[in-house]
């Protein structure tokens, strides 16, 4: 299972970032592209919360949030049901790191999954996944900028 990594130094305290993201149901407003998101059976704090995430050209995935810490500024979920993607038992993570009391703060997007590809397909893959997180981060930073 590839795990992809994106790291990214944000200039912000790790409360006001972990303000930003806390909320599963929020995402949309650092999520490439701004999808419109959906919650069903709770809201964007409750564990079990299925989101929908649908883009403006239709597509859609499912994600269930399956871990929260406050101490430690963890979010983990799994992405379920079928993908428009050649990956399946996607799981992905979100965590802070504070550098400091006052910021800046490391963000660190993680995405595991499988995947049939072959190598070198799964290579071009990866890519476009650590792109794609990496492109996240930095809508998010700019919400702090």
């Amino acid at each position: 299972m590839p795990t992809v990594r994106a790291r990214r130094i944000i200039n912000a305290p790790v409360a006001q970032i972990w303000a930003a993201i806390r909320d599963f149901g929020s995402h949309s407003q650092w999520i490439e592209h701004h999808p419109k998101i959906t919650l069903e059976g709770g809201d964007g704090l409750t564990i079990g919360v299925r989101r929908r995430v649908t883009y403006s050209d239709g597509s859609y995935f499912d994600e269930v949030l399956t871990g929260m810490d406050d101490r430690v500024w963890v979010q983990e979920y799994d992405v379920i049901g079928e993908l428009p993607l050649p990956v399946y038992n996607v799981y992905g993570a979100m965590q802070l790191y504070p550098v400091s009391g006052e910021g800046p703060t490391l963000v660190e997007r993680r995405l595991t999954y499988d995947t049939p590809l072959s190598e070198a397909e799964a290579r071009d893959f990866e890519q476009s996944r650590l792109q794609l997180l990496s492109g996240s981060l930095d809508i998010l930073a700019a919400l702090f900028e």
